[in-house]
């Protein structure tokens, strides 16, 4: 049966209404590549306006990867392997685990509690603050000196506390209390006093250099009257 004229002027006007959809189009939209692959080669794949690249499945990159903006990475499992730097301000927030050895160039601050399991070692001479009290290696040989100036270290053969004119030593030997030059020592003879270390007095009817406690507590030698 022959085709109408109003059959061939429908069938045209469907052609040029197809021509026109295929131009005025998106190309590509709604697309979908089955077991194929599409290649940009020397061009840009660009998503904006509000859209979104989704990867359901994996992603490998040759190359440089560039991100400006917020990077967001969740879930578990994630690796970086390879050497690599963070440059800037850096938080992270929960629990950080680091199994390797670790170098810090720089200053450190750190704020709260901290627990050592463990040695640590403080090398090449640092020294330690904490508070106001400094752990210093380098001074008498090793030595904790307090905010006052009051200082405990050895010298090899002796521990010593020193504040001011006062000082206590401590060796194997003997433990010794002096004050300026005023010395009480202990040792395997006994105990020594430097003639200054005891005040006299007088009036006791004592021997001369008879030992005493005065009313005040302190000893004292009798002068002898």
């Amino acid at each position: 049966m022959a085709a109408s004229l109003n059959d061939v002027v429908g069938w045209i006007k469907d052609i040029f209404y197809r021509l026109r959809k295929l131009e005025s189009g998106s190309f590509l939209e709604s697309s979908s590549i089955s077991y194929g692959r599409m290649r940009f080669i020397g061009g840009t794949l660009m998503i904006d306006s509000g859209g979104q690249f989704v990867v359901v499945g994996s992603a490998s990159i040759d190359g440089t990867m560039t991100i400006n903006g917020t990077f967001l990475l969740t879930g578990s499992g994630w690796r970086i392997v390879g050497s690599g730097s963070i440059e800037g301000p850096t938080t992270i927030v929960g629990t950080l685990q680091i199994d390797g050895d670790t170098r810090i160039t720089g200053n450190l601050g750190l704020e709260g509690d901290i627990a050592v399991t463990g040695n640590m070692s403080v090398q090449d001479g640092g020294k330690v603050l904490v508070g106001d009290m400094l752990l210093d290696p380098t001074e008498h040989g090793g030595a904790v000196i307090f905010p006052n100036g009051a200082q405990v270290f050895t010298d090899g053969t002796t521990v010593q506390v020193f504040l001011g004119n006062s000082v206590v030593q401590v060796s194997d030997a003997y433990a010794r209390i002096q004050h300026g030059g005023d010395v009480v020592q202990i040792d395997g003879n006994g105990i020594r006093m430097s003639p200054g270390a005891v005040a006299t007095i007088a009036g006791t009817g004592l021997p001369l250099g008879a030992l005493l406690i005065g009313t005040d507590g302190y000893l004292r030698q009798s002068d002898g009257t």
